[in-house]
């Protein structure tokens, strides 16, 4: 059993005071929990001698901001938040939940894992002059000298019935996707990574939404000295994980991936999702030649009925196809199938 199989569990609370003249200040608690087993979620795997505490156990782990609010001058936040390239591609994405590979491995929203898409004392600006336009800037302070650094960037543009965007960012000692992580354990590794992506959506006809994009992810040595090497930590759902910091065979990596999906609304409270994706994977070889590219392939599918304006029942499914080095210890075909129910209040 999974809790938010269609969209993350959770609980917040934020709040509005106007001040006059246009301006407010905003405040946002927003906590992620299992639904199944009443659990905080776990987080970002942190080793024992990083300063950044993994996520796990924290109380407002999903967003913890305060801000000032303009209708001319924008919006500024300060704290735990998702950063610009996480907001825009679930923007841009027709699937949801756990089937999603963009949504779930978090590697194509900044990087890293999932947690990698919020990064904790940040400051945010965003910008929106005008209905056509609205752009967006984040910036991570880092623990010490660059060590966890990070810095993020969106631009929206709606030409309305199509919408484009496009993001790019740095994150300094993000955590990476594992590679063929399927036996029990978890090689957590780290990296710098660089990203770049531009996004597209396109609605058809009132029915029919058509959405997609590309992005290209660079991962290269992280912090010299920050991590150590197979140092035994807590890991995802319970199991163990190693820290991995020999980085010979493994980086630099390149991870390309380029994505498309339909949205069709059959009725008003039926939705038909469908999407494909391709990742495709380079690492470094021993010899610091490269192996050849690594192919990640999903095809993921889902079907929403809204019982009520707040409640949705969902069946969805995911087939994934593996090949290469990179995912030698995978399995090569994988059928996920789920169904559940989500409740908003």
């Amino acid at each position: 059993m999974l809790s938010g199989g269609l969209s993350p569990s959770r609980l917040g609370f934020k709040g509005q005071e106007p001040w006059g003249g246009g301006w407010s200040a905003v405040f946002t608690l927003e906590s992620g929990f299992n639904a199944a087993n009443g659990k905080a979620p776990n987080g970002r795997i942190t080793v024992s001698d990083s300063p950044s505490a993994p996520f796990d156990g924290k109380l407002f782990a999903r967003e913890s901001t305060v801000g000032l609010k303009n209708a001319i001058w924008g919006e500024v936040r300060l704290g735990l938040q998702a950063n610009p390239m996480a907001t825009a591609l679930s923007q841009f994405d027709v699937n949801s939940g756990f089937m999603d590979p963009l949504a779930f491995n978090g590697g194509s929203a900044g990087g890293g894992f999932t947690s990698e898409s919020r990064w904790e004392n940040s400051i945010k600006y965003t910008l929106e002059p005008n209905q056509r336009l609205k752009a967006s800037v984040m910036y991570r302070v880092p623990d010490t000298g660059t060590v966890r650094q990070a810095y993020a960037g969106a631009v929206y543009l709606d030409l309305s019935p199509v919408r484009l965007a496009w993001i790019g960012g740095r994150d300094n000692d993000a955590q990476l996707p594992p590679m063929g992580s399927f036996a029990g354990f978890l090689t957590v590794q780290f990296a710098n990574t660089k990203t770049l992506g531009g996004l597209a959506s396109w609605d058809v006809t009132p029915a029919l939404t058509l959405k997609g994009g590309w992005e290209r992810i660079l991962a290269l040595a992280p912090s010299p000295g920050h991590f150590t090497i197979d140092e035994s930590m807590n890991g995802l759902s319970g199991g163990a994980a190693l820290g991995n910091n020999n980085f010979d065979d493994t980086l630099p990596r390149q991870e390309n991936m380029v994505w498309i999906g339909a949205g069709y609304l059959l009725k008003p409270s039926l939705t038909l999702n469908g999407g494909f994706y391709e990742r495709t994977t380079r690492i470094n070889g021993p010899t610091g030649s490269h192996f050849d590219a690594s192919m990640a392939k999903y095809e993921v599918g889902e079907i929403i009925d809204s019982l009520s304006k707040r409640t949705d029942v969902y069946f969805n499914a995911t087939f994934w196809q593996l090949a290469g080095p990179a995912w030698s210890n995978a399995y090569p075909k994988h059928l996920s199938i789920g169904v559940g129910m989500r409740h908003s209040f």
